[in-house]
């Protein structure tokens, strides 16, 4: 509007007479003479245009003579209620001359290059593909992405543009722009489009593996999957739901919601199909329906108040902004106090069932850090919501990246299965019940993520994808790169499957961080942790050390038990670079790349 920007304000408005209402469109709220005049500034109000909601998106297809329900429900889902590529849309839609396929890629190439047209250099172009690689960005992650400083001016630029919105961690693209933007960048520069994507989701891994270990980084973790997940899940963790539901922790005044809830799932449960995306971005339904038997089975014989008695959070409710209950979860902390519980629970007393004493000791914990969590149940109202079950994996997330041992087991579901395995839990040998309808033996699935198993997991989840873990094996962070979680818990020796899933996660509900376990500001309690029973576990007089010198024998050990290299040069009063340059020579030795090869060596039985 820019070129008529004058002559709207001069000729047009001055010629219009008294009382008179104008109403003006446009992607780009009115600058310049509009803000800077006092007298035009008190007499325009901006009315900002948001997405338009599931009745109106319906009355204005109708009114454009789009009918047809199912035509009406995909250009819903494809315009995500945004006013512009509505109208894209419903003008592709009624365009009878080309073909389905046509008219698929004709409105979103029209999308981006009409809103491109304000972003006509080449610089600023170049930051929107940056942006578009991330869901939310600052300056410094646009130059950590894209690999060289950025000019405030040009950001500023780039933040004014229509189709960029000020988000809870920085800014974003709008979603369609997004999409369409990284589509022609995939499809024009795929080798630019690759370097990016890897160098964001390192990004992710880097900030995971660095944050304290509190579930602070759930939304990280989150982001990470968005990149290397399943299709599902990465279908799952992108609605924005941010300020929509928040998780409160179960009290005796709120105890009674809990129970409704509990007793209306019970009551109103249906066989209903795990749902993800399909190939155009729509809906599909599993193959398999879960039966209302199996689905309310983790509700039942559930004692809410006995929860309470728990403390430390075990028990969550999930609210919408309207305050009404819709989801519940349990997670149990695992350590001296609550084993009693557990030992009680269907669910978890078959795996507890299986470890030895020492293995059960081990479990006790402190009694300021619990050994890991023991996750009974996380339940959404409906489970075919994408924002409700990308809360029931936030919670899980939460978790994962709070140092420890997490034990699951969900409902006896395929969509459950993958979803777990998708994750990096493991399939914990031999411990199997039939809870949930009495019949269908249930697996249990466990993820370590303690110590530098963390790092370990995010670079198996990497390399599932293709991409290369963190690599080094000189760093003093987190690990590198494995095909393999080596992930262990008290009582097992199997390794852990690798499979990836493509369906929502079977435990159900979730959270922002504040519904997350507490930990140390540093993580360094998971630091040191031990290498886990079951393994072969390798001593002194290991024949795989007897090529190492004692120096490097002693180094190699201190690895094993989760130290960094700054802690190992700390206990042996050795500077960092020669910690370094002697696990190099282990490296070398022992025919092993990085750190994770090493432990993943060290942890295998002689």
């Amino acid at each position: 509007m820019d070129d008529l920007d004058p002559w709207i304000r001069e000729s047009l408005v001055q010629w219009l007479p008294d009382r008179c209402l104008v109403l003006l469109a446009s992607r780009v709220p009115p600058k310049g003479k509009w803000k800077l005049s006092p007298a035009w500034r008190e007499r325009v109000e901006r009315i900002p245009l948001g997405p338009l909601d599931r009745e109106e998106i319906l009355s204005y297809l109708a009114r454009c003579g789009i009918s047809s329900p199912e035509a009406q429900e995909k250009i819903r889902r494809q315009s995500r209620g945004h006013p512009l590529a509505l109208t894209l849309l419903a003008s592709a839609a009624l365009d009878e001359e080309d073909g389905e396929e046509e008219r698929e890629s004709g409105w979103f190439e029209s999308l981006a290059e009409r809103w491109l047209r304000e972003a006509p250099d080449p610089k600023l172009r170049e930051l929107v593909e940056v942006a578009s690689i991330v869901r939310q960005f600052d300056c410094e992650a646009l130059e950590r992405i894209g690999g060289e400083a950025v000019d405030p001016a040009d950001f500023d630029r780039l933040c004014g543009l229509s189709f960029v919105r000020k988000s809870a961690r920085g800014w974003a693209l709008h979603d369609l722009m997004r999409d369409a933007t990284s589509k022609r960048l995939r499809e024009r520069q795929p080798s630019r489009c690759r370097l990016l994507l890897e160098r964001s989701v390192h990004d992710y891994r880097s900030r995971i593996a660095e944050a304290p270990r509190d579930g602070s980084a759930a939304w990280e973790m989150a982001e990470l999957f968005s990149y290397i997940g399943s299709a599902t899940l990465r279908w799952m963790v992108a609605p924005s739901s941010a300020g929509e539901y928040y998780w409160e922790p179960l009290t005796p005044g709120n105890l009674a919601e809990g129970e409704s809830y509990a007793e209306n799932r019970i009551a109103g449960a249906r066989p209903y199909s795990r749902i993800g995306p399909d190939s155009a971005g729509g809906i599909r339904r599993a193959e398999r329906e879960l039966d209302r038997e199996t689905d309310i089975g983790k509700l039942r014989g559930l004692d809410l108040r006995s929860c309470l008695d728990i403390g430390g959070g075990a028990a969550k409710l999930l609210r919408n902004r309207e305050g009404e209950v819709v989801g519940l979860s349990v997670v149990v902390p695992i350590r001296a106090e609550t084993l009693p519980y557990l030992r009680k629970d269907p669910l978890a007393s078959p795996y507890l069932r299986s470890l030895t004493p020492e293995q059960l000791e081990e479990l006790k914990g402190t009694p300021h850090r619990p050994a890991g969590w023991f996750i009974r149940l996380i339940d959404i109202a409906d489970s075919e919501d994408p924002s409700l079950a990308m809360e029931a994996l936030f919670l899980i997330f939460s978790y994962m990246v709070s140092d420890g041992i997490l034990i699951a087991s969900p409902p006896p579901h395929p969509a459950y299965a993958r979803a777990h395995l998708d994750m990096g839990f493991e399939v914990v040998p031999g411990v199997v019940h039939r809870w949930y309808d009495g019949v269908t033996p249930t697996p249990t699935f466990r993820l370590d993520t303690r110590g530098e198993r963390l790092g370990v997991l995010l670079d198996t989840l990497l390399e599932r994808t293709g991409m290369k873990g963190a690599g080094s094996g000189a760093s003093s962070g987190a690990s590198s790169g494995t095909t393999s979680t080596g992930s262990t818990s008290p009582g097992t020796t199997s390794p852990g499957t690798t499979s990836a899933g493509s369906a929502s996660s079977g435990t159900g509900a979730s959270s922002s961080t504040g519904g997350s376990p507490s930990g140390s500001a540093d993580g360094s309690s998971a630091a040191k942790t031990e290498a886990p029973p079951g393994r072969g576990v390798p001593g002194e007089e290991d024949e795989r050390l007897s090529v190492l010198t004692e120096r490097e024998r002693e180094i190699a050990l201190l690895v094993l038990q989760g130290l960094t290299n700054i802690e190992i040069g700390s206990r042996l009063f050795l500077s960092e670079i020669t910690v370094k340059k002697h696990l190099s020579s282990v490296y070398e030795k022992l025919r092993v790349r990085n750190r994770v090869e090493l432990l993943r060596l060290l942890l295998a039985k002689p």
